[in-house]
């Protein structure tokens, strides 16, 4: 920032930003200036151009030049923040979980959907909860017994500040364990965002998940199933009757997990779903 202090209107710090970013390759470099610049000043994104000859202080620029810098390390938006939203709430995040996406979202509705037919209180498992954002969305939509796990201790103490800021932790269960191990008894639902790309995917990613998002929540093993084939083969033993599990794939797994669910007799009725951008994104069995 060469230009004299009481040059730097917002609409020139706009501009300087959306630059800095373009020339590291980073998505959205305009929209991701608007964020940030944002953040500093409080307020909404509309706000910066309704008042577009405001002059930033020093500490202002300070701030900006310190969001900047990790952003074109293309550190995510979400982890700079601190914060991303996901169904209408804000969750807390940090490099301990996976950064919600908002396709994520059809996982929610559609364990709502089973619930609806439900004549009793249902029992849900979020299976690797990561920032919680499947389970508590769920408890913040229906009346159910929740129960969320992770393997990482540090994942399951950001879902638990995610359950206190969001007024439903007396309605969750947060359990530390692999998979289905720490589980009591049969659910209604089972759903999981697990890890799921193929080895050979890894390095395929872009730097913001791969250089900054936590491979032991995006690697599932060399074919992407190390996770997910373990919680096919042992799902049944914790649904109950016609109970629904629900599981994020990838898209170029589909064929392998096609095959398992015709040649194992557990589950029925297993389907893969698409989500909004037209992928093939998640699959959904109920208990034979």
């Amino acid at each position: 920032m060469a230009q004299t202090t009481d040059s730097w209107t917002t609409e020139k710090l706009l501009d300087w930003m959306t630059q800095s970013l373009e020339s590291h390759e980073v998505d959205s470099p305009r929209v991701l200036a608007e964020m940030l610049l944002t953040e500093v000043y409080g307020g909404n994104r509309i706000d910066l151009y309704a008042n577009a000859q405001r002059i930033a202080t020093t500490d202002e620029r300070e701030q900006l030049r310190s969001l900047v810098a990790r952003a074109m390390k293309h550190e995510p938006v979400q982890y700079i923040l601190g914060k991303s939203l996901f169904f209408g709430h804000e969750f807390s995040v940090n490099q301990s979980t996976l950064i919600p996406r908002s396709c994520t979202e059809v996982l929610v509705i559609q364990a709502i959907e089973h619930c609806k037919n439900l004549t009793h209180t249902p029992r849900i498992a979020d299976i690797g909860t990561g920032s919680g954002c499947i389970g508590i969305t769920l408890a913040k939509q229906l009346d159910a017994d929740i129960t969320l796990t992770d393997i990482s201790a540090d994942a399951l103490a950001l879902a638990q500040k995610n359950a206190e800021n969001l007024g439903v932790s007396d309605s969750l269960m947060l359990i530390q364990g692999d998979g289905l191990e720490p589980l009591a008894g049969t659910f209604d639902v089972l759903c999981s965002n697990p890890p799921y790309i193929p080895s050979h995917e890894m390095d395929e990613l872009a730097p913001n998940v791969k250089d900054w998002e936590p491979a032991l929540a995006l690697h599932g093993g060399s074919d992407g199933l190390s996770v997910i084939c373990p919680l096919l083969e042992q799902a049944h033993e914790y649904l109950s009757e016609n109970g629904c599990l629900l599981i994020e794939i990838s898209p170029s797994i589909t064929a392998e997990l096609k095959a398992f669910l015709t040649f194992h007799s557990t589950l029925r009725d297993g389907v893969i779903l698409k989500d909004q951008y037209g992928d093939e994104r998640f699959l959904r069995a109920y208990k034979s």
